[in-house]
Formats: C-alpha cells, structure tokens, sequence
C-alpha cells in the first residue's frame, strides 16, 4: 500500500498548501470504491479517442477502424501494463506464501505505460494484419492521441501520491508527509504530464506537414522517450533490472532508433506524396466519383451543340442551306 495515500499535499513554490483530495469515492448504497486513478485515466482514453476519431480521415483511416481498435487495444494495452510489471517485481507477486493469483488483482496497483504501449501496438498489428490494412497511418495517429492521454492519465498519480521523484529543494517542490515528517519531492508525474502536452501539441501541427507514414510515431517515440529518459532517473519506484531502471533503457534505446530511422529518412529518403495512405484514399475517392462527375459536363456540352445548331440553321435560311 503507498504510504502517501492520506498525506496533504502542497506545492510550496506555487503557493499552494494543504491539498487533501481523496484517492476515490464509493457508489451510494454499495461499498464498492471506484478510485480516481482509474477516472482519471478513462478520461485520458476518452480524449485520446476522440481527438483520433475527429482528425481519423486526415491519416487515410476510417471512424470504424478506430473504434474497431479501442475494442481490441485496450484490453492488450492492461495486460501488456501488467505483464511488464509483474516481470519486473516477479518475487512480490510469486514469493514464498503469495497466493498465485494476486498478479490479477490490478486494483491494488502495478501497470507500467511502457508495457501498455507495447501491448496496445502487438493488437493494432493483429487488427490490421486480419483486415490487410496498413498499420503506419493508424501508429502515427495513436501516437499522437497517446501524448494527450498520458498527459491526462498520469494526474491519476497525484491523486494517489505517487510516481513522484527523490528529495529536492527545487522551486516544483511537492510537499508530502512521510512517516510522520514533511518532506518535499520531485513531482515527476507533473513533469511528464508537462512534458507529454506539449509533445502534443508539437506534434499534432508537425503532423499536418509530415512526409511519409510511420513519421509521427517515430516522433511520438522520439519525444516521449527523451522525456522518460530524463524523469525516470529522478523517480523512486523505478522498475529494475540488476542496476538499470528497465524504463530509462527502454527510453533511451527507443528514442536514439526513432531518432537514427527519422535522420536517415530526411538526408537520403525522397519521399513521394502519393504514396502516403491518406493522399491514396483520396485518389481512391477521386477516381471512383469521375465518372459521374464526367457523365454531366458531357451531357451538358451536347445539349449547348444542339441549341447551337438550331440556331445556326435558323440564322442561315432555306435557301442558304442548299448552297
């Protein structure tokens, strides 16, 4: 159980002090509790669903697919979260006397994003292998709406004192009670909330000028993996593997391949923009509207010949007409 769960928080720097919210609410007439971390991190979903469904025809993808997506992504994204985390911490969920199915119960804590991510691209890769679809336009556009729900998502971790970093004097001081004694922190999940926003905001109107399909998701894994890198370092409740923070490698080995795949494409790639899945189906679209769109001006130019004629004949006279 974290032990900052009834702690008031305050921000001194900003002049904030005494924040107590709780970390969930129960149903009336029932005793089942709905934490905010997960409301929280619903609305990020929501959000990021909808800002995909709205710019959905500006990557060549369907409203249906994206939905279609959710249905499948979701699911894999917490069992990829939880696996990543239950690998990571194997003896406090497969120790001497733990019962083998407490690796289930999410409700106590334990996802990783990382392994969200992970699990949420193995589903969008089955999705479009099955329907034969190009997975490039759909992973550029996720990535972006996956900025603005982890941007969203992880104010889930204030509200359950979480995910903060080491001991700091810094101006973004978060001020917590550990044992009985303030201290203050690194809130480290409003660095990446900071972070992950404007990585959005970047991104959604570099978006509009990309050059080819996969751009944007290499961007997304290029900047969040920058920001990870750096903040993870100042986290306390890293995951490790021996004497290395999994998620720091993760970010770093991620960024510096987005990074290296991005550079070669700009120095020795041209890209044709017909090739992009968006400028395909627009082409697509075109060229199935022509023929309709041809079938008027046709019928139109004959009837003007026709008038044309008549009244030519008409101007000329009988007489002249034999000559």
């Amino acid at each position: 159980m974290n032990i900052f769960l009834t702690s008031p928080i305050s921000f001194p720097g900003l002049g904030i002090e005494g924040i107590d919210p709780p970390d969930g609410f129960c149903i009336p007439g029932t005793n089942f509790e709905i934490k905010f971390y997960g409301v929280i991190i619903a609305i990020g979903v929501l959000l990021a669903v909808t800002y995909c469904l709205r710019r959905a025809k500006q990557f060549g993808v369907t409203q249906d697919d994206i939905l279609n997506l959710v249905l499948i992504c979701l699911p894999s994204a917490i069992v990829g979260a939880r696996l990543y985390y239950v690998i990571f911490e194997w003896d406090q969920f497969f120790g001497p006397g733990i019962p083998w199915y407490r690796f289930l119960d999410i409700r106590s804590g334990g996802l990783a994003i990382y392994g969200g991510v992970i699990g949420a691209v193995l589903g969008m890769l089955i999705y479009t292998r099955v329907r034969k679809l190009k997975i490039f336009p759909f992973l550029d556009l996720t990535g972006i709406g996956l900025l603005l729900g982890q941007a969203i998502g992880r104010w889930g971790n204030f509200f359950n004192r979480e995910a903060h970093g080491s001991v700091t004097t810094c101006f973004l001081r978060m001020g917590l009670v550990e044992n009985g004694e303030l201290q203050y922190f690194h809130p480290t999940f409003l660095y990446e909330s900071v972070w992950n926003l404007t990585g959005f905001v970047v991104l959604h109107f570099l978006s509009k000028k990309r050059k080819f399909d996969g751009q944007m998701f290499l961007a997304y894994l290029a900047w969040y993996g920058a920001g990870r890198m750096v903040i993870e370092g100042l986290r306390t409740d890293s995951l490790w593997l021996g004497p290395v923070r999994v998620s720091q490698l993760l970010a770093a080995v991620t960024m510096l391949l987005a990074l290296g795949i991005l550079l070669y494409h700009a120095i020795f790639v041209r890209h044709d923009p017909a090739k992009m899945q968006v400028n395909r189906m627009a082409a697509a679209e075109a060229a199935e509207t022509q023929p309709e769109e041809g079938a008027e001006p046709s019928g139109e130019a004959s009837e003007q010949e026709d008038e044309a004629s008549e009244e030519s004949e008409e101007s000329i006279g009988p007489d002249e007409s034999k000559e």
